[in-house]
């Protein structure tokens, strides 16, 4: 199982980072769209929807790298905190379109979990032990 932890937390850092990719096309899309007026919520959702939808895939892949590291009882901690920033990083998203301030944090968090996905996948690729189980 830890073979497969090993390559699923790869599968978890390219998710992460195509992740922050769409928020960024989402992000100049809608300001290009804003030279001609024609940014309203729906359009708005059209070009964030990829971003919000694959924000859920990348939540599944990251329980099931969590199911991975508790039956193969590797890197449990470190894996319940990625699994917890992306719970969290999903709670500042729906809460930041009510309260902007809160919406600060989103891409804050989006720093912290890619480096979390980052130093897992190198430690898991170059055969570090998981010091904290």
């Amino acid at each position: 199982m830890a073979a497969v932890y090993k390559y699923l937390s790869g599968l978890v850092l390219l998710a992460v980072i195509l992740q922050i990719g769409f928020a960024g096309y989402g992000a100049f899309s809608v300001a290009k769209d804003t030279d001609g007026g024609t940014v309203n919520e729906d359009r708005f959702e059209d070009v964030f929807g990829l971003h919000a939808g694959f924000g859920y895939l990348v939540i599944l892949l990251g329980l099931i790298l969590l199911v991975v590291a508790l039956i193969a009882r590797h890197r449990i901690k470190q894996t319940l905190i990625l699994v917890g920033l992306l719970i969290l990083q999903l709670l500042l998203a729906w809460f930041g379109f009510e309260v902007p301030w809160i919406g600060f944090f989103h891409p804050i968090n989006a720093v912290l979990i890619a480096g979390l996905a980052g130093y897992l996948t190198v430690s898991e690729w170059r055969g570090r032990p998981a010091y904290a189980t």
